[in-house]
């Protein structure tokens, strides 16, 4: 879906706003907590009813209000139609209800109201998934694969659901043999099943960004030109699934799961959880077949983050019905980037973006390409309107 118009009300502190959007790039300028973020996620809220900033939607209704309220209007290239989508968020006493609507019609599940606005997000806490610990890294996979594949949500909290059962029962003492033995048997035929799917999943998408995520990297890092006149060449990025079992076919991956799983029980009862599958894998980045999290720069790590982001825009747009590319949102991107890589970063983006909307503190960091038409917005105390200097 194309959006073409989005209004906010009481939203964290934007108590009304409204925005007009272009089929190209959309910069919204201002001072370090002047809103511009919020926009972003009350985009975001709209592609998939979750915040990324936080699990408490409560707090992103502005103070003194008891309800907000995200408009975006657009047209849906593969249907053929304009579309209104909406999401409401009620405040009462310590709990938030969320309301979603399509052209006015309530939509009651949430995963048949996700993805309708497909959209790939960057800000800079994603910058500590490379220095981080595997559970932000899988994640990091798996918001990928929820606009993918709609069953994946349902999936990993299954999987989940699954995985607590097993680690309850685990530290469970005084439970009859042959109830444990049912239980424990019950939630490793279903973990085995349900993490075949999550493993298989993540190993098809990061085949599928392998090659685009090299060639991101190197066009934004920009040092693959430099090297080679000198005779060399530049670091060369790529990805690695980490998983305890090994290289496993897609067909054997469920067996193999559930043999480990019965193998491991003792260990898993002593130690009171679950020590193989899917939650315990990992995607490793790498630079020159090296972990990039070891030793990367700013910039790079900066450069490998956007190259994944980029990877994913590439790979959502061949997968479209008709070819148009996710919503791409950019937050403070061009920070700990210099000034060539700046460039190189954006000349990349003109190149295969679609539609972006992104923050900075000034538009004098966003040199985008001359046949890009963008749109600019100053964005001040909660309040957006048209840059008078470059609207």
């Amino acid at each position: 879906m194309n959006i073409q118009a989005l209004s906010v009300h009481d939203y964290r502190n934007l108590a009304e706003a409204e925005l007009s959007l272009g089929p190209g790039f959309t910069v919204l300028h201002g001072h370090n907590g002047a809103g511009k973020t919020n926009v972003l996620e009350a985009l975001y809220l709209v592609s998939t009813l979750r915040s990324f900033r936080t699990s408490d939607l409560g707090v992103v209704v502005r103070s003194g209000t008891e309800a907000s309220r995200v408009v975006v209007r657009g047209f849906d290239a593969g249907l053929g139609v304009s579309s209104t989508l909406e999401v409401r968020l009620e405040r009462r006493g310590s709990t938030t209800r969320r309301v979603a609507t399509a052209d006015g019609k309530t939509v009651r599940s949430g995963a048949q109201f996700y993805g309708r606005v497909r959209a790939v997000l960057f800000t800079p806490e994603d910058l500590g998934v490379l220095r981080g610990g595997p559970t932000g890294r899988r994640q990091f996979m798996d918001r990928v694969l929820f606009g993918r594949e709609r069953g994946h949500i349902a999936d990993v909290q299954t999987y989940e659901k699954l995985l607590r059962s097993r680690n309850r029962i685990l530290r469970e003492e005084g439970l009859p043999a042959a109830e444990r033995e049912r239980l424990l048997g019950t939630y490793e035929t279903g973990l085995a099943q349900t993490g075949a799917r999550l493993w298989t999943r993540r190993l098809e998408l990061l085949h599928e960004l392998q090659a685009r995520f090299s060639g991101a990297f190197a066009s934004i890092h920009g040092e693959a030109g430099e090297q080679a006149d000198r005779g060399g060449a530049g670091p060369v990025a790529s990805l690695r699934y980490e998983c305890k079992l090994g290289p496993v076919s897609a067909a054997e991956r469920e067996p193999t799961l559930l043999q480990a799983l019965l193998e491991r029980r003792a260990l898993d009862e002593r130690r009171g959880g679950t020590s193989v599958g899917p939650h315990r894998d990992d995607l490793v980045v790498l630079l020159d077949d090296q972990p990039a999290g070891d030793f990367a720069s700013q910039g790079q790590s900066r450069a490998l983050v956007l190259a994944f982001k980029l990877a994913e825009v590439q790979t959502a747009r061949e997968r479209s019905a008709d070819g148009t590319p996710p919503l791409l949102l950019l937050d403070d991107v061009s920070s700990e980037l210099d000034p060539r890589r700046t460039a190189l970063l954006f000349r990349t983006l003109g190149e295969h973006a679609g539609q972006c909307i992104l923050t900075t503190t000034s538009p004098r960091y966003i040199d985008l390409p001359a046949q890009v038409e963008t749109r600019r917005y100053r964005v001040d105390q909660g309040t957006i309107t048209p840059d008078p200097a470059i609207a």
